[in-house]
């Protein structure tokens, strides 16, 4: 996928990452919305620096337990590794582990103290490390598997506030499209006053235009189009589908009709709240976003279900919830209808 138009975006994390550390920074917007592509566009630009990065692609690991969450940050096995070497790859990187080291004994204690070893090391060696956890939500069976193992990360945030806000070695970025799961850290950690928030959104049409008109779109199909598209992929996509023959607008009710089998498939799966989602859904029926607050209370736990599942998004620095697509938006209305 091409990288677009994210100029504001990266200039925005490329300065905040040669900034002395002094905050956990949430980097959030709707699934699919190019956060990992700028992130990964940052460390790129900014590979010849004395910048050092931890990328932690969380995406490629299930973790819903304690020892596969400890096994994305320790090396298991009979490897050799140097002490405090440092094993740093784009898509995954690991702290090595001196030979012996059981990882089925290793003391949560144990991992933090490694980690701070290892960040220490690394300045030592006149670099600044960079630590990013990719698809944060991805721990949240950790968190809520009733296993006594929510102290797992609470402490883990902990360890980055004292990184970043309070000992300033470390720069702590992490990237989510789930923010409910963000305030529920946020309820039982140390993390107030001590991070910010930084949205990366849907393209503007004004982007999505250009982009297109540069692939040789004509002024009719750019037209339907950016009426419909929000995000980068959507625009790939749709180039490619010209390339092979498909028009705009064939391709447009595809994806929405798979979106309307989406929505119609949570419904099925929660039929015991059935009225409840349509009746979170109906919010949206002429409106594109909707404030937190029109939601009802008995209505949160509905809300929820539809965020987890990616048909909304909840911004939470603006206080809107939203489709987590234009496209999607146009599928519950379809879905809506009589």
């Amino acid at each position: 996928m091409k990288f677009y138009n994210r100029e504001r975006e990266l200039n925005y994390l490329k300065t905040y990452c040669q900034l002395e550390p002094n905050s956990i920074l949430f980097v959030y917007g709707p699934k699919s919305s190019g956060k990992s592509a700028v992130m990964r566009r940052v460390i790129k630009e900014l590979e010849d620096s004395d910048l050092i990065f931890f990328y932690y692609n969380l995406r490629e690991h299930a973790t819903p337990t304690k020892d596969e969450f400890l096994n994305i940050f320790f090396e298991k096995g009979g490897k050799k590794y140097i002490k405090n070497n440092l094993i740093i790859d784009i898509k995954v990187c690991k702290f090595g582990v001196e030979e012996g080291w059981n990882v089925d004994d290793i003391k949560l204690n144990d991992v933090f103290r490694k980690i701070k070893e290892n960040i220490n090391t690394v300045i030592k060696e006149g670099k600044k490390p960079v630590l990013i956890i990719d698809e944060l939500q991805k721990l949240k069976s950790i968190y809520f598997n009733g296993n006594g193992d929510k102290s797992l990360l609470n402490e883990l945030f902990n360890l980055f506030v004292s990184l970043t806000k309070m000992e300033h070695l470390c720069h702590v970025i992490c990237l989510t499209s789930d923010t409910l799961f963000i305030e529920e850290i946020y309820r039982n950690s140390t993390l107030e006053n001590t991070s910010e928030y930084y949205l990366i959104d849907w393209l503007n049409k004004d982007c999505i235009k250009n982009i297109l008109e540069e692939e040789g779109f004509n002024e009719e199909e750019i037209n339907y189009a950016i009426n419909y598209l929000s995000l980068p992929y959507e625009v790939s996509q749709l180039i490619n589908n010209k390339k092979l023959g498909l028009s705009v607008e064939e391709s447009i009710k595809q994806w929405i009709n798979i979106e309307k089998d989406k929505i119609r498939y949570i419904i099925r799966e929660n039929l015991n709240k059935k009225d409840e989602i349509l009746k979170v859904l109906s919010k949206f029926r002429d409106n594109i976003k909707i404030k937190n607050e029109d939601i009802e209370d008995e209505l949160f736990e509905t809300l929820k279900i539809l965020i987890e599942n990616e048909i909304l998004f909840y911004d939470v620095i603006n206080g809107v919830i939203k489709p987590t697509s234009v496209k999607k938006w146009y599928a519950i209305k379809e879905v809506l209808k009589p």
